[in-house]
């Protein structure tokens, strides 16, 4: 029997309007603004390309969010057509609703509404717009309100705000989307900001032309992969509120030169950031440095392919800055040393708050585990585990399992394929996959004797 619920009387009048693209667009001027919402999601979702591009001209709220639409490559069509569909002056009609649409925000964000609440009629309020550039639209509004004294024949433009996305990756569909937002940056005189939140970056060196284009005051999300340390640097002297900062595969001589105490200076000024990566950016014997000069709000932390030291996990433990993780990603990292109690107190003091563990290839035995399993059973937040390509037995396997079942938050893990099922450890053409599949079916029992079907157990044998 099919329980989906009927559609509504709204939900048959904004599919009856779309179904004619020439009443929908002429009803535009005649609907009450309360429909222009439904009438929006429903054009989105349905690709009504010439609808949507009236319905922006037409809007009659200061913002509107992509939000929880979904965005994939069919859509990129319709991001491309709201953005040529931005007016930058009032409309002369005086027949013509006028739109007040003042922030154009193309992000994807499943807690945004379409439109933010109206704090007044006339407000151009809007809890996400722009707060850091001098070019926002608020900085600017003081000097708009000047020329409101100017004659119908010349009327001001209105100052915009677009809130995008942008990764700089050197693809031709990347570079096309660019070109677009620098052509109607450019075509507003001056009077549209473009407003990038997330900004990602493959190799610096190709990408200054298209950066010298932002305002980086505006990025709370920077991803750099495959650049110098140096430039890296240079980019994040021009940032100033980042809540995220991801490198990869970042190039530096030396620990101990210039270049290196440069980047942990500008590291020092990020009083807001929460989430750090750094992957395949060796550290070894310096990730004091790194932590030490952060807050003590850091919540998800990244230190893949880094070459982490017994010494670097005993600041880890030891270390404020990392008290309150929700994320911990270590995977790559030789954890071989007779003494894990470093890694022990360092779960043991997050244990509160880890939501998701990483420890892959980190040639972890069954003697390391069996010392790591007290502080991980007291990880009451735990949801994600994953362990996978770590010599273990099938012993240790099933032991891990029955201690880690009370853990009610966990719900997936990862873990490795046990040593008895290779002819020689950790050679694929070696693998036994009968014992592979013998051993899921042992684990998925134990779950279901410990009621624990909401578990999932799954291996990489690939």
């Amino acid at each position: 029997m099919d329980t989906k619920d009927p559609p509504t009387l709204l939900d048959l009048a904004t599919q009856s309007l779309l179904s004619n693209e020439h009443a929908a667009i002429q009803a535009l001027e005649e609907i009450p603004r309360e429909l222009f919402v439904p009438l929006f999601t429903a054009a989105f979702t349905g690709r009504h390309k010439n609808i949507l591009t009236a319905i922006v001209k037409a809007w009659p709220f200061a913002c509107l969010h992509i939000g929880a639409l979904s965005v994939q490559e069919p859509e990129r069509e319709l991001l491309k057509a709201l953005i040529e569909s931005l007016q930058f002056l009032p409309a002369l009609n005086s027949a013509t609703r006028s739109p007040k649409l003042r922030i154009l925000d193309l992000r994807q964000d499943a807690g945004c509404k379409t439109v933010c609440p109206d704090i007044s009629t006339n407000s151009t309020i809007c809890f996400r717009s722009c707060a850091h550039s001098e070019h926002s639209i608020f900085k600017i509004e003081g000097q708009e309100s000047l020329s409101s004294s100017k004659s119908e024949a010349q009327p001001s433009r209105l100052p915009m705000e677009l809130i995008v996305d942008i990764s700089l990756d050197g693809t031709l569909r990347e570079r096309n989307f660019f070109a677009l937002l620098q052509n109607k940056v450019e075509q507003s005189l001056g009077s549209l900001h473009l407003c990038c939140r997330d900004l990602q970056i493959n190799n610096l060196c190709e990408c200054r032309h298209a950066l010298s284009h932002l305002d980086l005051k505006c990025v709370d999300h920077l991803a750099v992969d495959e650049s110098p340390l140096t430039e890296v640097t240079k980019l994040l002297s021009h940032t100033i509120q980042l809540d995220s900062l991801s490198l990869s595969k970042i190039a530096c001589r030396s620990l101990n030169g210039r270049t290196f105490r440069n980047f942990i200076t500008q590291l020092s000024r990020m009083n807001h950031l929460k989430e750090l990566s750094l992957s395949s950016f060796c550290l070894t014997d310096h990730l004091e440095t790194v932590l030490r000069v952060l807050s003590a709000d850091l919540e998800f932390l990244y230190l893949p392919f880094c070459g982490l030291s017994y010494s670097d996990f005993k600041f880890l433990s030891e270390c404020s800055q990392v008290s309150h993780l929700k994320l911990l990603n270590v995977n790559n990292n030789p954890i071989y040393w007779e003494d894990c109690e470093p890694f022990y107190y360092l779960l043991q003091n997050v244990s509160s708050t880890l939501q998701h563990l990483k420890i892959c290839y980190c040639f972890l035995t069954d003697s390391t585990i069996s010392v790591l399993i007290p502080a991980l059973t007291r990880c009451s937040q735990l949801r994600v585990l994953h362990f996978y390509s770590n010599q273990i037995t099938m012993g240790m396997l099933m032991r891990i399992l029955e201690l880690l079942t009370p853990l009610k938050e966990l719900k997936h893990v990862i873990y490795p394929i046990p040593v008895h099922c290779y002819g020689r450890w950790h050679f694929q053409g070696s693998l036994d996959r009968q014992k592979v599949e013998d051993v899921q079916r042992q684990l998925n029992l134990m779950l279901q004797e410990a009621e624990r079907s909401d578990m999932n157990w799954i291996t990489y044998s690939d």
